[in-house]
């Protein structure tokens, strides 16, 4: 695959994990998702509030982010952004399914959904070339 490839996959991979995210949060704040609260039995929350504000926030926000900057920036940048939005994701995953357990497919769907974001960031990071520093000369002009 190409690196223009690989930047279009990432970046519309990136929007897609940002409107899931965005869809979940709202959906765990309106209830259309049917998720009781005594899955919360043994965790800090009390409601899903804060959970859906970040889930939405931070999930859903850094994927955004990161396929803004893939979009418009370097392909370097797009690659650090998109790695750590990746991060993100499969970090809030693996907190959740800690703490609530593992009750759904979507959760192991969108944990692969934030290894596909890191594994597509590694290959356009390969295929970025590297930043040029700037060359300093000592010599008087």
């Amino acid at each position: 695959m190409s690196d223009r490839g690989i930047r279009i996959s990432l970046v519309i991979v990136n929007f897609i994990e940002a409107g899931s995210a965005f869809l979940g949060a709202v959906g765990l704040v309106v209830g259309f998702m049917n998720i009781p609260v005594s899955v919360l039995v043994g965790t800090p929350f009390t409601d899903l509030t804060i959970p859906a504000l970040l889930l939405g926030g931070v999930v859903g926000g850094s994927a955004l982010v990161a396929g803004v900057i893939t979009t418009f920036a370097s392909r370097w940048l797009g690659a650090v952004a998109s790695a750590i939005a990746g991060c993100i994701t499969v970090g809030w995953l693996i907190v959740e399914i800690a703490m609530i357990g593992l009750g759904s497919w979507a959760q192991i769907a969108y944990l692969l959904v934030g290894l596909l974001m890191i594994a597509l960031a590694g290959l356009l990071w390969r295929a970025a070339p590297a930043p040029i520093p700037a060359i300093r000369s000592h010599q008087a002009v």
